[in-house]
C-alpha cells in the first residue's frame, strides 16, 4: 500500500502539476448512481428481516452486497472519468477490476453480515469497515491510472476522505438499522447519506491528489474514450440497481399474497393454540367445519363428526336450545356478535358447559347470511367451581380466613379465622371496604390487573401483602371468587385468606441455606460464583480490573484437632467479621468451606499495575486484621493467614481458572513461610503439576514399600556408640534420591505419613530384634521420629505395642522422638499415651527442643527421658553468644528435671568439646557419621567396639 500511496507534506509548485477540470454532467451522474445503488442495496437488505430459510437469506444478502459494492465502484470509476487532465490517461484493466474487491468486501461487512440472522459486528465496526472499504476501493482505483507523470497525496485530505466515508456510513447505517419497510422516506434519506459517503469520500480523495508532471513517454491511445466507458458503466449499474429494486418489489408482492393466504391459517392456529374449538358455518347450505379441538372437547375423533350445522345444534341441551337459537337469530338480524353459555352432550353421554362466541362475517347479494364463524370454550370446570363455592358458603366457618363482600368490595361477613389472622372483629370489619387491609406495598396497576382477571374469569388467586390491625404487614395467599346469579350477574365476592408468614420464613431459610454459609453468614460458593460473574460483567463494561483473593488460615487444622471444632468455629466467625471490615460494601466476602475464604474485588482500576497495587493494599489490610489476637473463650490465640491473588478483566479467564490461579498463589504463600501475599504466576501451575506427580509416585512407593532406612550414629562421651537415629530415604527409579524435605511434607498433607510412619517403626523394630541376637550390637538403641499425625491416632499405643510384639524387639531399646508441635494438642491425652508406652519400657526424646512453643509447665509433667538440642543452636554455638546461652540453658534445664540431653548437628571437635564443657554427654552429627545404610552402620559399630576395647586394654 505504501508503494501505491505516497504523500507530499506540502503542495508542489503549480507549474509541476496537471490542472484537471471536471465535467459536471458526469459528476452528477456519479453521485446519482451512488444514491441509486445505495437505495437498491438497502431495499434489498431489508428483505433479510422477513426471511427464515438460509438459502433465501444468503441470496438476498448477495444481491444487496453486490448491488452496493458495484455501485460504489461505478461511482468512483465514473468520478475519475469525469476528471479531464491535460495529458494522456488510461486505466490498467486488471487493477481496475481488482479495485472492485474492497467495495464488495466493505458492502459485505455493512449489509451481508445479517444473512444468518445474527449481528456479529456492532454498528460502529460495520461503519468503520464500510468507510475504510470505500477508501481502499478509491485509492486502489487511483492506482489503476496510467498518465504521463505520477500521483501524490495531501496527507490531511487523505485522512479526511476516510473520516468523511466512515462518518456518513455510520449515519446511513444507523438510519437504515432502525427503519421498517414501510418508511420509504427514511429509506431514501439513508440512501442519500450513504451515496454521499461514497461520493464525498471520492471527491475528497480526488482533492487530496496531486497529478505531477513527469518525463514518462506518451501513453498509447485508449481503446475506449472516457465518455464511452462512463456511459457503459452507468447503464450497467443502473440496470443492476433497477433489477434489484424490481426483484425486491416482486418479492414483496409475493409475500403479501402469501400473507393473505396464510392469515386465515394463522388465525385458526392461534385459536387452536389457546385451547378453544373453532367452527365455520354456512347457514344457507348448512355446511360446517369443526376444528380438531372443537371435536376433542366433546370426545370425538377428527373424522367422527358430520360436517353440518344441524349436527352441532342437535347436541345442545334441550333446556338451552332456545337461548342458543335466539342468540344466532339476533346475529342474523344485525347484532355484531354473540356470546352464550350452554350445555352440550359429549360422545360418552356426559354434559359439558360451553361458552360460545359467534360472528356473522358475510352475506349474499340479497342480504342473507352466508358465513358465520366462532369459538367454543370448555367452561365446565369453572361452572363446577361456582357450584362448589355455593357449597363452600354453607361451610363458611373453616380453618381458612374467609370474607364475603358485595360487588363494590364492602365487607358483609367474616369468619373466626379471619379475625385470628387480621385482628379485626366482625363489628370492626363489616361495613368497611377491603381497603381496610391494604399494606401499601402494591401499585394501582397490580390491583387493576387483579380486578380485570376477576371480571374476565370469575376468579383470581395469588400472593399479596396485607396489614393486620396492629399495623404489622404480612404475606398471605388470597383467592377471590365471584358468585353469580342465574343470569350471570355478580352478586358477591368470596375471599379466602391463608397466612403464609411461616411459609415465607421457611422459603427465606431455604434460600439462606442454599446461598449463605450457616456458620459465618457469608455468601457460600454458589452465591460467590454468581456475584463474581456480576463483577466480571461490570469489568467488561467499564474496562476496569478486578481481583480475586484466596485466603487460607494458617495451621487451622491443628487448632481444630487440638482444641476442638467448637473453638475452631469461634475463630472462623471472628475471621469472617474482620474480613468484612477490610473491604467495601460492593465487594464480596465468601467462605468456600473449612478455613478457606474468598474476596471478590471489582472496579479497581483500568490500569493493571494500579489494580495490582490496590489488591495488594487490601491483602495487606487482611493480613494485619487476621493476625490480631483472637479471644476464643478463655484462650487468647494468635493466627495468621496465607493469601493468593489473581487479577481479571471481563470474562477473559473462566471463573474456575481464576479460582485455580488464586489457590495456586495461596499455596505459594504457604510455601514461603505463611502470613504472606503472593500473586498468581504461571510457574505455579508447573510447580503444582510437579507436586501432583510427586504425590502419585509417593502413593505408589508407600504401597510397594520402596523405601529404606539410613542410620546416624548417636555417641556418648568421645566415641562410645550408644545407638542410632533412623532416617527415611527414598530412591526413585526416575528422580533418583528424593530429599525427605521434598516428600515428607507431601506425606503429611496427604495422610500418607500414617502408613509410611508405621513402616518405619516396624522396620526399625525388626532391626532392633536382629541386633539383639548379635553380642556386638545388642546394646544399641534406635530412635524413631513420630509425626503429630501418627501420635494423635486413637490406637497409637496399640500400634506400637503390636509392632514390638510382632518383631520381638526389646521396648527398652526403642526411643520415640517427638516434636514440640505434638504438645499443642490435649496434653492429658498425650501424657496418658506416653505413660502407657513408658510402662512397657519405651523411651521418649523431645526433638528440636527450643524451636517450638511448648510450655515449660508441660515439660515438667511429660514422662520424657531426653531433650535433644536442635542443630540450629549447635551450628553457631562457638560464634553466637545467644546460641551458646540457649544450649547452656537446655543442658541445665535437663539436669534439673533429671533428663538426659543429646546435641544434634555436631560437626567439629570444638563444638563437641564446648558442649561437653556445658555438661552435655551425648552427641549426633557428621563428626561421628553421616546417615548411612545398615551395612555401613554395622561396620561402624564394630570399629567403635574394637577401638573402645583397645582403649580399655
Amino acid at each position: 500500500m505504501l508503494e501505491i500511496i505516497k504523500f507530499l507534506p506540502a503542495a508542489p509548485d503549480s507549474s509541476l502539476l496537471y490542472e484537471g477540470v471536471y465535467r459536471p454532467a458526469w459528476v452528477a451522474v456519479s453521485i446519482l448512481l451512488a444514491i441509486l445503488a445505495s437505495y437498491a442495496a438497502l431495499d434489498a437488505s431489508k428483505r433479510l428481516a422477513h426471511l427464515h430459510h438460509t438459502a433465501s437469506r444468503l441470496t438476498w444478502s448477495l444481491i444487496s452486497v453486490f448491488t452496493l459494492g458495484i455501485g460504489i465502484w461505478a461511482m468512483h470509476f465514473i468520478g475519475m472519468l469525469a476528471l479531464r487532465l491535460p495529458c494522456g490517461v488510461r486505466y490498467d484493466p486488471l487493477v481496475t477490476l481488482i479495485s472492485m474487491i474492497p467495495g464488495i468486501l466493505a458492502s459485505s461487512a455493512a449489509l451481508g453480515v445479517g444473512w444468518l440472522g445474527k449481528r456479529h459486528l456492532s454498528l460502529l465496526v460495520r461503519s468503520v469497515l464500510l468507510g475504510t472499504g470505500i477508501g481502499a476501493m478509491h485509492y486502489t482505483g487511483m492506482a489503476a491510472m496510467r498518465l504521463e507523470g505520477f500521483v501524490r497525496y495531501d496527507p490531511f485530505l487523505f485522512a479526511l476522505s476516510f473520516l468523511v466515508a466512515v462518518a456518513l456510513s455510520y449515519l446511513a447505517l444507523y438510519l437504515n438499522s432502525g427503519m421498517t419497510g414501510t418508511q420509504r422516506r427514511h429509506d431514501a434519506l439513508a440512501a442519500v447519506i450513504l451515496g454521499s459517503a461514497v461520493s464525498g469520500m471520492h471527491y475528497t480523495g480526488m482533492a487530496a491528489a496531486y497529478f505531477v508532471r513527469g518525463d514518462a513517454s506518451a501513453l498509447p491511445a485508449a481503446t475506449f474514450t472516457p465518455t464511452t466507458l462512463a456511459l457503459t458503466v452507468t447503464l450497467t449499474t443502473i440496470f443492476l440497481a433497477l433489477g434489484a429494486l424490481a426483484l425486491a418489489a416482486i418479492a414483496r408482492n409475493r409475500e403479501m399474497t402469501d400473507q393473505l393466504r396464510d392469515s386465515e391459517e394463522r388465525w385458526k392456529f392461534a385459536l387452536e393454540g389457546s385451547g378453544d374449538g373453532i367452527w365455520d358455518w354456512n347457514p344457507q347450505t348448512d355446511e360446517a367445519f369443526y376444528s380438531k379441538r372443537w371435536k376433542e372437547i366433546l370426545g370425538y375423533a377428527e373424522d367422527e363428526f358430520p360436517g353440518t350445522g344441524n349436527a352441532g345444534l342437535a347436541l345442545v341441551h334441550p333446556e338451552d336450545t332456545q337461548r342458543v337459537q335466539s342468540a344466532i337469530q339476533a346475529c342474523f338480524a344485525g347484532e355484531a356478535s354473540y356470546a352464550v353459555e350452554f350445555r352440550m352432550r359429549c360422545k360418552d353421554g356426559a354434559w359439558k358447559w360451553i361458552l360460545a362466541h359467534g360472528k356473522l362475517i358475510s352475506r349474499d347479494a340479497r342480504g342473507k347470511p352466508t358465513r358465520m364463524i366462532g369459538t367454543h370454550t370448555d367452561i365446565t370446570e369453572r361452572r363446577q367451581a361456582e357450584a362448589q363455592l355455593r357449597i363452600a358458603a354453607i361451610a363458611f366457618e373453616s380453618q381458612e380466613g374467609m370474607m364475603v363482600t358485595d360487588p363494590n368490595g364492602v365487607i358483609l361477613r367474616i369468619n373466626r379465622a379471619f379475625t385470628e389472622i387480621t385482628g379485626y372483629t366482625e363489628e370492626e370489619a363489616v361495613g368497611q371496604t377491603t381497603r381496610l387491609l391494604k399494606s401499601g406495598r402494591h401499585s394501582a396497576d397490580f390491583y387493576r390487573e387483579m380486578w380485570e382477571t376477576l371480571g374476565r374469569t370469575g376468579s383470581w388467586q395469588g400472593e399479596i401483602w396485607d396489614r393486620r390491625k396492629t399495623g404489622e404487614e404480612y404475606p398471605k395467599w388470597l383467592t377471590i371468587t365471584a358468585v353469580k346469579d342465574s343470569n350471570g350477574v355478580v352478586t358477591h365476592y368470596v375471599g379466602t385468606h391463608s397466612d403464609i408468614t411461616e411459609r415465607k420464613k421457611a422459603e427465606e431459610k431455604i434460600s439462606e441455606l442454599a446461598f449463605f454459609d450457616q456458620l459465618t453468614g457469608l455468601p457460600n460458593r454458589t452465591l460467590m460464583l454468581d456475584r463474581l460473574k456480576q463483577v466480571m460483567t461490570a469489568s467488561g463494561r467499564d474496562g476496569s480490573h478486578g481481583a480475586l483473593l484466596f485466603i487460607d488460615l494458617d495451621n487451622f487444622k491443628t487448632l481444630n484437632d487440638t482444641l476442638g471444632h467448637d473453638v475452631g468455629d469461634q475463630l472462623l466467625k471472628q475471621a469472617a467479621e474482620r474480613l468484612k471490615k477490610c473491604v467495601r460494601d460492593s465487594d464480596t466476602v465468601a467462605r468456600l468451606g473449612g478455613d478457606e475464604f474468598v474476596l471478590a474485588l471489582g472496579g479497581l482500576s483500568t490500569i493493571e499495575g494500579e489494580a495490582a497495587l490496590s489488591a495488594e493494599t487490601i491483602a495487606g489490610k487482611v493480613l494485619d486484621a487476621l493476625s490480631q489476637p483472637y479471644r476464643l473463650g478463655s484462650v487468647a490465640h494468635h493466627s495468621t493467614a496465607s493469601i493468593g491473588v489473581t487479577l481479571f478483566r471481563n470474562h477473559e479467564t473462566p471463573i474456575d481458572e481464576l479460582l485455580k490461579q488464586a489457590d495456586l498463589a495461596m499455596y505459594k504463600s504457604k510455601a514461603s513461610g505463611r502470613n504472606t501475599v503472593h500473586f498468581f504466576d504461571p510457574d505455579m501451575e508447573a510447580a503444582v503439576a510437579g507436586r501432583v506427580a510427586l504425590e502419585t509416585d509417593l502413593r505408589e512407593a508407600v504401597h510397594e514399600e520402596r523405601f529404606m532406612l539410613h542410620y546416624q550414629a548417636q555417641v556418648i562421651g568421645e566415641n562410645r556408640l550408644s545407638g542410632a537415629e533412623v532416617l527415611l530415604r527414598w530412591q526413585h527409579p526416575r528422580r533418583g534420591w528424593v530429599s525427605p524435605a521434598a516428600f515428607i511434607p507431601v506425606a503429611e498433607e496427604t495422610g500418607l505419613i500414617l502408613p509410611l510412619g508405621h513402616w518405619v517403626l516396624k522396620t526399625a523394630c525388626a532391626q532392633l530384634s536382629a541386633w539383639a541376637a548379635r553380642p556386638e550390637t545388642a546394646h544399641l538403641t534406635i530412635a524413631v521420629n513420630v509425626s503429630a499425625h501418627q501420635f494423635m491416632q486413637n490406637d497409637f499405643v496399640d500400634q506400637v505395642l503390636g509392632v514390638l510384639e510382632s518383631t520381638g524387639a526389646d521396648p527398652r531399646k526403642l526411643k520415640l522422638e517427638l516434636t514440640e508441635s505434638i504438645l499443642v494438642g490435649n496434653v492429658q491425652t498425650i501424657i496418658e499415651k506416653m505413660l502407657a508406652l513408658k510402662a512397657r519400657g519405651v523411651g521418649f526424646s523431645l526433638d528440636d527442643f527450643g524451636t517450638g512453643y511448648s510450655s515449660l509447665s508441660y515439660l515438667r509433667r511429660l514422662p520424657l527421658e531426653q531433650l535433644k538440642i536442635d542443630q540450629s543452636f549447635v551450628r553457631d554455638v562457638l560464634s553466637d553468644p545467644n546460641d551458646a546461652a540457649i544450649a547452656s540453658a537446655i543442658v541445665a534445664l535437663a539436669r534439673n528435671l533429671g533428663l538426659g540431653v543429646i546435641a544434634e548437628g555436631v560437626e567439629t571437635e570444638a563444638q563437641r568439646d564446648f558442649l561437653a564443657g556445658l555438661g552435655c554427654p551425648a552427641y549426633q552429627g557428621y563428626l561421628f557419621s553421616r546417615p548411612q545404610p545398615r551395612e555401613e552402620f554395622e561396620a561402624l559399630a564394630l570399629r567403635c567396639l574394637d577401638e573402645n576395647s583397645s582403649l580399655a586394654g
